[in-house]
């Protein structure tokens, strides 16, 4: 036989949001007016984007370094800001993924370091740099 609840019993409530999406774009294009369109600076225009597609999104100034080589063997590196949302359709991966290619090409970047879940991509530039 089981006890009977208690007026007081707190129950919780969880709604499950789907795979973690993480992303990180250079802290110091975010704001720089050379990458603003529409009058949006790059924060601001990644803020409306996750805003209306997933309604909710965390963003951390990190003092993360991303490290990388070029092909000539050139190491470059910046500080980054990390942005994260949740979502459970592959669709709207493909979503971020094309909206992050199109960031990539505003902030003169030649790719984007994304892990969804236990995988990681390159989000790389929808035009070329040549």
């Amino acid at each position: 036989m089981s006890k009977p609840e208690s007026k007081n019993e707190f129950r919780a409530s969880v709604h499950e949001l789907g795979k973690v999406t993480v992303f990180y774009v250079p802290a110091h294009k975010l704001d720089h007016p050379k990458h603003a369109r529409d009058s949006l600076t790059a924060r601001q225009d990644i803020h409306e984007f996750l805003m209306s597609r997933y309604n909710a999104y965390t963003q951390t100034p990190t003092p993360v370094r991303g490290y990388w080589a070029a092909p000539d063997g050139e190491v470059f590196h910046d500080v980054m800001e990390r942005f994260e949302v949740s979502f459970g359709s592959e669709s709207e991966f493909d979503r971020l993924i094309n909206f992050l290619a199109q960031l990539c090409d505003r902030l003169d970047e030649q790719a984007i370091y994304v892990t969804r879940g236990e995988r990681s991509f390159l989000v790389q530039r929808t035009s070329s740099a040549e």
